[in-house]
């Protein structure tokens, strides 16, 4: 009796485990899809985002790289510097990337500890 009472305890427990894992990977406020969809940030849908982004970027704080590879694609750019840091650049708004004649784009900017954590979210404007 006691070994399957333990039994449905830990089915139980791994069963919360497994289904919170499965909803962490979503950001609810994007619509994901459409986010890969305007890759370059050339579309509308992007730069519609901004204001959400500047009131929410700190609930993207402490998400692995994976994380965000996997909801929100592959980034626009991305920048590595000494001891295995990284940065993400997701483009926002068009730019000479999407043959405007601006040089200049705004981004969402994820900063990345050596072990994959985000410290850092921030919108700014970066030179293509």
């Amino acid at each position: 009796m006691w070994k399957t009472k333990n039994f449905y305890i830990l089915f139980a427990l791994f069963s919360i485990l497994a289904f919170s894992a499965c909803n962490s990977n979503k950001i609810n406020w994007i619509e994901t899809d459409r986010w890969k969809k305007d890759y370059k940030g050339c579309e509308t849908y992007r730069s519609s985002l901004i204001p959400v982004l500047n009131k929410r970027k700190e609930e993207l704080l402490g998400k692995r790289d994976a994380f965000f590879f996997q909801t929100l694609g592959k980034a626009n750019r991305v920048s590595y510097s000494n001891r295995g840091k990284k940065i993400f650049y997701y483009y926002l708004t068009s730019g000479s990337q999407c043959d405007n004649k601006t040089g200049k784009t705004n981004c969402l900017t994820i900063e990345f500890e050596a072990l994959g954590t985000s410290r850092l979210v921030y919108l700014e404007e970066i030179q293509l």
